[in-house]
């Protein structure tokens, strides 16, 4: 009996478009797709010079990538976003909402926290609009080229603190991650019968350049204390399990929420 061949890339033949794929978890994700194989596009707003390293690291793992510029909350541009991708790559089948917009003092307010939900009100609902606009938007420019494919993965990037306790200070970040997970059930039943999967993985705080500084350290360090797993999540732990939704092992996933916290938010 001759030897098994060398198992296919588990995304071989897939094209994935990571929303949000210059930095941070996006980034990894993308990296982690390319590196089962997807040819991947990598969209950024700002961050030109690290969506290149991220297409680099893809190319250099034997799979094809292009950088996509543009603002995922305006909808020319995620028309464009979806164009130029499939020009380069051919149509998407494996799509990845990673766009949240802006974290910015965020740790701040979770170190102190307070409660800033009604004196921030203005901040909450645009929020939810920024949120709600990158997963619509960029769905519905894919669904025409998964319908030409036979289906596929959409694959939202959500939060622990959309469900259960969540934080003082951060109420911008559980709302908007709420109404996408709504939103993502709605999506999962109208988009089966066309054998499009959504489902949602929703990391616990990630140490990425979003959060660092000299409080990144002892911040996760005491999340682990209260974590089942002894340890926060990590950027690979989330790209893997994106990888799990956007391949065939989930084939029959539709309408799932995971966590990935190390079970924290069973506490």
């Amino acid at each position: 009996m001759s030897a098994p061949g060398p198992a296919e890339p588990l995304l071989a033949g897939r094209v994935a478009l990571v929303i949000g794929g210059s930095r941070g978890i996006g980034a990894g994700v993308a990296r982690a797709l390319g590196r089962h194989g997807a040819a991947v596009g990598v969209n950024y707003l700002h961050s030109a010079d690290a969506a290149k390293e991220v297409v680099a690291a893809i190319e250099a793992a034997g799979s094809r990538a292009v950088a996509v510029a543009g603002d995922a909350t305006d909808a020319g541009d995620v028309a464009q976003i979806v164009r130029q991708t499939a020009d380069a790559l051919g149509d998407v089948d494996v799509l990845v909402c990673n766009a949240v917009g802006s974290t910015e003092n965020a740790i701040d307010r979770i170190r102190k926290g307070l409660t800033l939900a009604l004196d921030n009100a203005e901040d909450v609902r645009a929020r939810v609009d920024t949120q709600l606009a990158t997963t619509l938007f960029p769905a519905r420019e894919v669904l025409p080229g998964m319908r030409r494919r036979g289906g596929g993965s959409i694959v939202l990037i959500g939060a622990t603190a959309s469900r259960g306790r969540p934080g003082r200070g951060i109420a911008e970040i559980s709302v908007a991650k709420a109404a996408q997970d709504a939103l993502a059930r709605s999506l999962a039943v109208e988009l089966g019968p066309e054998r499009v999967r959504v489902n949602v993985v929703a990391p616990g705080m990630v140490p990425t350049d979003a959060n660092a500084g000299p409080h990144q350290e002892p911040l996760m360090g005491e999340m682990a204390k209260v974590t089942p797993l002894g340890r926060v999540a990590y950027v690979d732990d989330v790209a893997d399990t994106v990888v799990a939704f956007a391949s065939g092992l989930t084939r029959h996933v539709t309408g799932a929420y995971v966590g990935v916290d190390g079970g924290r938010g069973m506490l």
